[in-house]
């Protein structure tokens, strides 16, 4: 078929949605697809700006080009499926957060434009409801994103989950005394919860963040201020081989962020044979961390995030706990081979 995939970019910002999207294009191309990648950066502030960019995606014309017609568009994240396409199908990331399960939180983007924020976020209701309808079928990367759609806007949407980007490349090597957290330095990831847990731990561990972001000036300060600068690294940008390195060596993988979409990190931990310590309130990552079993599911709170670390540590159960979430994940049967089915047979249709 000949396909356009549509993704939003924020310039120089890559990170799970990114490898996602390159993944599907990727898996496309070698199933002998014709696709062409439609990318436009996206700006989310002041709000004015989202509703130039969700104009921008709804003037395009992806019906033809250069007298071929285009099959189909696969659309993704907001704002990408604003565009228009009689043959449209979603796999959908996440919507404008702010406008829905983060209003009115501290990671609510709009708040601080007042009346002209709300005015926005109206007109993403309207535009969701129209332009989420319009498609063929819509997916989602998770249950958590699927339970989102139909709470706020109730649109159904089915979870289809893949293989995250290196599978087949992830392995265990040893259960060192470190805590391994890769992700953004972002707010809403929430390192500082792993960080200010480090002053109440029992145990002889250290913690290993890899990630770029906003918050690693502030994190670095909140290390020093709790006095566990000398049991925080923060390794910066890591490449693939540094990545899997990590996850094969650590004791645990740290992963607390607030409502998470569906985020890689679970299954990479699990993939590596390494259990996984998160929050209650992390949402995506609930879908497959069993308390107890393959990790810990803790309150976002340091001195609960401690007591489970120290109880994976002092109990000696990591290798047990990691050893039952690498068979949850083989037992999905994770394949781009079913991604692809689904996402191209209601285009058949």
């Amino acid at each position: 078929m000949r396909l356009a995939l549509c993704a939003a970019q924020v310039p120089f910002v890559r990170g799970g949605a990114e490898f996602h999207c390159d993944n599907i294009y990727r898996e496309l191309i070698k199933r002998e697809h014709e696709v062409e990648y439609i990318k436009i950066p996206y700006k989310w502030y002041p709000p004015q700006e989202i509703i130039n960019h969700c104009l921008a995606w709804r003037l395009l014309d992806l019906t033809e080009s250069n007298g071929k017609k285009i099959d189909g568009v696969i659309a993704t994240k907001f704002p990408s499926y604003i565009i228009k396409h009689p043959n449209k199908v979603i796999w959908l990331l996440h919507q404008m957060r702010s406008a829905y399960d983060l209003a009115n939180t501290s990671f609510d983007d709009f708040m601080p434009y007042g009346k002209i924020g709300d005015i926005v976020k109206q007109k993403i209701y309207t535009m969701d409801r129209i332009c989420l309808s319009e498609s063929k079928k819509i997916y989602t990367n998770s249950q958590n994103v699927s339970n989102r759609l139909w709470k706020f806007n109730k649109i159904k949407g089915e979870a289809l989950y893949h293989p995250p980007p290196l599978m087949g490349r992830y392995f265990c090597d040893s259960y060192e005394d470190f805590i391994f957290y890769p992700s953004r330095l972002e707010s809403i990831k929430r390192q500082d919860l792993i960080i200010s847990s480090m002053k109440y731990l029992q145990s002889n561990i250290k913690l290993k963040i890899a990630g770029s972001g906003s918050q690693l000036e502030s994190y670095r300060s909140l290390a020093k201020k709790y006095k566990v600068a000398d049991k925080v690294e923060f390794l910066g940008y890591v490449s693939d081989n540094e990545l899997l390195e990590n996850y094969s060596k650590c004791m645990c993988v740290a992963y607390v962020p607030f409502e998470e979409d569906m985020g890689y990190v679970t299954l990479e931990s699990f993939l590596s044979k390494k259990p996984v310590i998160t929050c209650n309130d992390s949402a995506g990552p609930l879908e497959f961390v069993e308390d107890g079993v393959n990790g810990y599911i803790a309150e976002p709170a340091p001195e609960e995030i401690a007591a489970s670390i120290d109880k994976l540590y002092q109990d000696n159960t990591y290798k047990q706990m990691g050893e039952k979430g690498y068979r949850k994940i083989k037992d999905m049967n994770l394949s781009w081979d079913n991604v692809i089915d689904k996402l191209i047979g209601p285009m058949k249709s």
